[in-house]
């Protein structure tokens, strides 16, 4: 019976092991961990973003003779045609609500919905804050990390097929005749 080599926290299987038995409590602690890595790498890279508004207008006079680019406002009005957006969206959940149309009431919720998801990213500009090689390295590697220990902690747990009631009856079918098959030959 083959048995896998421990390596550090990940086990490599042995040539010709493809799964390995389930392990509840294992694969629960594995997947804490990746999720805590994935979490936090997620967290400390959304860290270094820095998010405004696209569309921004200066009205001040920099100290150093030029137009100022830091400060302003934004535009009043945001992205031109998305309140236009609101009109399927609105006729898609009326739909929705009364029980009709049901397929044409998705797909004006959902086109709707993910049309001003993004025309809402469209507006905005995001900034990567300075970092270093090594800290992007750092949060990349987690994030990966994190998401394989994850995966892999779900990789034991394949859903075993359910059988139908036909197959049961099918099954019975067929003992019965080989029963009846059987007392002819006797």
């Amino acid at each position: 019976m083959p048995q896998a080599v421990i390596v550090g926290i990940v086990d490599y299987p042995e040539e010709g092991k493809f799964m390995a038995k389930p392990n509840p409590a294992g694969d629960f602690l594995q997947f804490i961990i990746g999720g805590c890595l994935f979490g936090s790498g997620g967290f400390l890279l959304a860290n270094q973003v820095m998010v405004r508004s696209a569309v921004t207008y200066s009205s001040y006079r920099s100290r150093y003779g030029g137009w100022g680019d830091g400060g302003g406002f934004a535009m009043p009005f945001g992205t031109p045609g998305m309140g236009l957006l609101m009109l399927p969206l609105a006729l898609g959940v009326c739909l929705m609500f009364a029980g009709t149309y049901k397929r044409l009431a998705n797909l004006l919720v959902w086109a709707s919905s993910a049309a001003l998801f993004v025309g809402v990213l469209n507006s905005l500009r995001m900034t990567f804050m300075a970092t270093t090689l090594w800290q992007l390295a750092v949060y990349v590697v987690m994030i990966g990390a994190g998401g394989g220990l994850m995966f892999r902690s779900l990789n034991s747990y394949q859903p075993e097929p359910t059988p139908k009631a036909d197959d049961f009856d099918a099954k019975k079918e067929l003992e019965e005749l080989r029963r009846r098959i059987d007392s002819r030959d006797s």
